[in-house]
């Protein structure tokens, strides 16, 4: 499998440094099994599934990744618990973390199942964990956005939304309101699908602000580092 490596730019959920991607396929039954859970469920899966029937299903992925569901749930058991912080998503199990040695030891024991790796450089790692709401880079977007704004369109009713957009429209190039994301804006309700815009500086920051407020979610400021 090929591996990606990326540069952590901003931390993961406000809070992680590192992330690892892994590809386990049927690891969505770790979301509901606990360690003593997963070894019974699995070892009983044969006798009352029958995967030959089935064979895109959890289950049936879960039987032919038995021993890495296993590995991997024996492994995660022994990091503290506020070490680490995961997302499993169909077969994609994404763990985050600040300790460098846990993603060095998911790294050599799924060696075959690594999609992606994120690691922050050594020199802004204090710079990270000290801005929290900052990215890191070599130049601006576009070399002109200062800053990245997450909209959250569930929490701005149907009515509103138009002015909101039109407003926002009429701004011009002071941010990258694209047509794509004024059709998911106004569909949206729900706060699950998170998308941003650029926006050229403070001032029209605030604007932003003060006209709608509820619509907007967090927001990251562009930090150029040195290279």
């Amino acid at each position: 499998m090929s591996l990606t490596l990326k540069e952590t730019k901003k931390l993961f959920y406000g809070k992680w440094l590192y992330k690892i991607s892994l590809i386990i396929p049927g690891c969505g039954v770790l979301r509901t099994k606990s360690t003593e859970d997963l070894v019974y469920f699995l070892s009983e899966l044969p006798f009352s599934f029958p995967a030959d029937q089935h064979p895109q299903s959890l289950q049936a992925r879960a039987l032919k990744s038995k021993s890495d569901l296993l590995k991997i749930n024996e492994l995660t058991s022994h990091y503290k618990k506020q070490d680490f912080g995961k997302r499993i998503e169909g077969d994609f199990f994404d763990l985050y973390t600040n300790k460098k040695n846990i993603i060095d030891e998911l790294e050599k024991e799924f060696k075959d199942h690594v999609r992606l790796i994120s690691k922050p450089k050594i020199k802004n790692i204090d710079k990270l964990l000290k801005n929290e709401h900052s990215i890191f880079v070599d130049a601006l977007p576009k070399d002109k956005y200062e800053y990245r704004v997450y909209l959250k369109p569930h929490n701005v009713s149907s009515d509103r939304k138009e002015g909101f957009l039109s407003w926002l429209e009429s701004q011009g190039d002071r941010t990258t309101l694209s047509g794509s994301l004024i059709e998911w804006f106004r569909k949206n309700s729900m706060n699950w699908d998170r998308r941003y815009i650029l926006v050229d500086n403070e001032k029209t920051l605030l604007m932003i602000k003060l006209h709608s407020p509820d619509a907007i979610g967090t927001v990251y400021k562009y930090e150029i580092v040195d290279k």
